[in-house]
């Protein structure tokens, strides 16, 4: 499952340390202090604090990668079942067709892909896919990249050259290189 070399000493294992025992948890207390990951409860109501913005979605997934690349050469159960259960949040806020953003659902459902340019869909569903990926590298788990394909899918019926598909670009690369690495 693992081929990637190990750092075993020296200053980047010190660093890759400090990220483990320190930069992690304190990244993953600020998305729950500040609502990210329980946007994707798919609960907020107007008026209430905590509006999801365009981009939460995607700093779940940066951190959801960051602690997959520890977890690669240092399990934890405790972390592994953070990440399942945010991933477990995920499945459960996918919509049917496969499309899955906190914002959109939740607060604007109907702009769903009406602005590439400015509303960073592409862009989080390419940090939520490159999660996933190194999730699955790091510990096997299918579940999210299960997740993060039916997305692609849904993306792949949506934009193309075919009748009644949209054409466009976002305005933050992201989605290029994740899937490229799907």
């Amino acid at each position: 499952m693992n081929d990637s070399p190990k750092v075993i000493g020296g200053f980047w294992h010190r660093l890759m340390e400090l990220n483990r025992r320190a930069t992690i948890p304190a990244v993953y207390r600020q998305l729950k202090k500040t609502g990210r990951i329980d946007a994707m409860r798919l609960d907020w109501k107007p008026g209430r604090p905590k509006e999801p913005h365009i981009f939460w979605d995607s700093d779940v997934a940066k951190w959801i990668e960051a602690a997959a690349y520890t977890l690669r050469d240092r399990p934890d159960a405790g972390l592994e079942r953070r990440i399942d259960r945010i991933v477990r949040l995920m499945k459960r806020a996918q919509l049917p067709d496969g499309y899955l953003n906190s914002h959109f659902i939740a607060v604007e459902p109907d702009r769903r892909w009406t602005n590439l340019r400015d509303n960073h869909e592409l862009y989080c569903a390419g940090h939520l896919i490159e999660a996933a990926v190194a999730l699955n590298r790091a510990t096997g788990n299918t579940e999210f990249l299960d997740i993060v394909r039916r997305y692609a899918d849904h993306i792949g019926r949506i934009f193309g050259r075919g009748r009644g598909q949209k054409r466009g670009y976002p305005g933050h690369e992201e989605i290029e290189l994740a899937l490229i690495r799907l």
